[in-house]
């Protein structure tokens, strides 16, 4: 009983200062609230290279009794412990403000048209913290947007990318490239390449894009050789405030494949996949070497479809359509389809296996195989005219030279007779023509003595 009467004497002398504190308790909440109609969409969080630059996207509205005039002011404040630590970026002339960031926070977007946006530039490890913004209009509209209060990581630089990272051919020129990780505008960085191979031949790059954002890459050109194989090749790129590096390991190989990258065949036809294989020094190829061609690679082939020695060693899925036509000691792996089908499209790779552990896969170059469906010939209706007359002219000619060719067979048979049955009568006209001949020769002879008797 004397408990209760304590507590009870408790509350009653001190309940007008827990009910002031429960007051400013529920006052200090409705501070926290958003006002009705007043948001913004921020990004939480937001990461950015040591030296390098991010953009912080934000957009705003205020509530409907409220109207932005052009005079309204956006102010960004560093950090948020119950009270900022200062401005660092504001809409308006900044130099109302404090310049502790040296320029590097920019505020890029328009407050009258609701673009809250910022960026910062050359990015340090203080940058890291919480960010609010502050909106400043004409009276009586002023008001801290708490909803969302983006936060600012700074991490350190990463490494650039190099590409290709392929296996490279001995005596075959290559190029590689190295693309710096940012593409912050006014940075320029220095692009260094280091390595067994010729770095001299050397081109930096730089692409500005429509959104005002630049990439920055650098090209080496060079040819490799048996002895840079599983040498370092390093890039590094050097900022105003850092430097970051990669190095790649060259993978040099000195297996060469020659053939089409894709050929295409109608249905139900044939066709021949040329192919030409080399292997590099300390290699030589051996009666017994054996090709084979596999069908299909995401990763791993689907099965052997020809191979240069006995086929019966592999499982035949093809019905014998698939033929290696080349000799693999000479350095030829052709090879062909015939009556191809739909379900022959698709990739091919070539392996080589020989004695002395020489076991090879050729992937830089993969034919690809496309069957087609059979073309369809249509003639135009101007042609089969044209066509049918043509052979009705053909026909007429032969018709009329074999008609001419009987005809003066016949008139050759018919003088062949009559020339035999004629020829006594011509030596009986030669005779009487003799005779005549002979008489007149006579009367001549005669004429001058019949003369001198006169």
């Amino acid at each position: 009983m004397r408990m209760w009467y304590s507590g009870f004497r408790f509350l009653w002398q001190y309940h007008p200062v827990l009910l002031f504190l429960l007051w400013e308790g529920r006052n200090c909440q409705r501070q926290t609230e958003a006002l009705p109609g007043f948001k913004i969409e921020a990004p939480a969080e937001v990461t950015v290279q040591r030296g390098l630059c991010v953009l912080i996207p934000c957009n705003f509205i205020v509530g409907p009794r409220f109207t932005l005039t052009k005079d309204a002011i956006g102010i960004w404040y560093k950090g948020y412990n119950g009270h900022p630590n200062g401005p660092v970026a504001a809409s308006n002339d900044s130099s109302q403000f404090p310049d502790t960031t040296n320029g590097r926070f920019i505020f890029t977007g328009k407050v009258s048209a609701g673009d809250c946006s910022f960026s910062i530039s050359d990015a340090q490890p203080g940058d890291a913290t919480q960010y609010w913004f502050r909106l400043e209009d004409r009276s009586p509209l002023s008001y801290s947007y708490f909803g969302i209060k983006p936060s600012v990581s700074v991490t350190d630089l990463k490494e650039p990318d190099i590409s290709p990272n392929n296996d490279l051919i001995a005596g075959e020129e290559v190029t590689v490239t190295c693309t710096a990780p940012t593409h912050c505008p006014g940075l320029s960085p220095t692009f260094t390449w280091e390595g067994s191979v010729n770095t001299e031949n050397t081109q930096n790059n730089t692409l500005r894009h429509q959104d005002g954002t630049v990439t920055y890459w650098s090209n080496i050109t060079f040819t490799p050789s048996l002895s840079d194989h599983n040498s370092s090749l390093t890039c590094t790129v050097t900022y105003k405030h850092g430097s970051a590096k990669k190095s790649i390991t060259l993978n040099v190989i000195w297996f060469k494949i020659e053939a089409p990258a894709e050929v295409t065949v109608q249905r139900g036809l044939c066709v021949l996949i040329p192919c030409n294989f080399t292997v590099g020094p300390g290699y030589n190829l051996t009666k017994d070497a054996i090709g084979i061609w596999y069908k299909g690679y995401n990763g791993y082939p689907n099965g052997p479809v020809a191979a240069s020695t006995d086929s019966s060693q592999f499982p035949d899925t093809t019905n014998g359509r698939f033929i290696f036509t080349g000799k693999v000691s000479a350095g030829d792996c052709s090879f062909s389809i015939s009556d191809a089908q739909p379900g022959d499209t698709d990739q091919y790779q070539f392996r080589l296996v020989d004695r002395d552990n020489l076991r090879f896969t050729f992937l830089n170059i993969q034919p690809t195989v496309f069957v087609t469906d059979p073309k369809e010939t249509c003639l135009d209706s101007k042609v089969i005219p044209a066509m049918v007359a043509g052979n009705i002219f053909i026909l007429a000619l032969m018709g009329l030279g074999g008609f001419w060719y009987l005809k003066r067979t016949r008139k050759m048979s018919e003088k062949g007779e009559t020339r035999e049955g004629s020829k006594p009568k011509a030596e009986e006209s030669t005779y009487e023509t003799m005779k005549t001949q002979s008489q007149d020769t006579y009367s001549t002879l005669n004429l001058p003595t019949i003369s001198k008797t006169h």
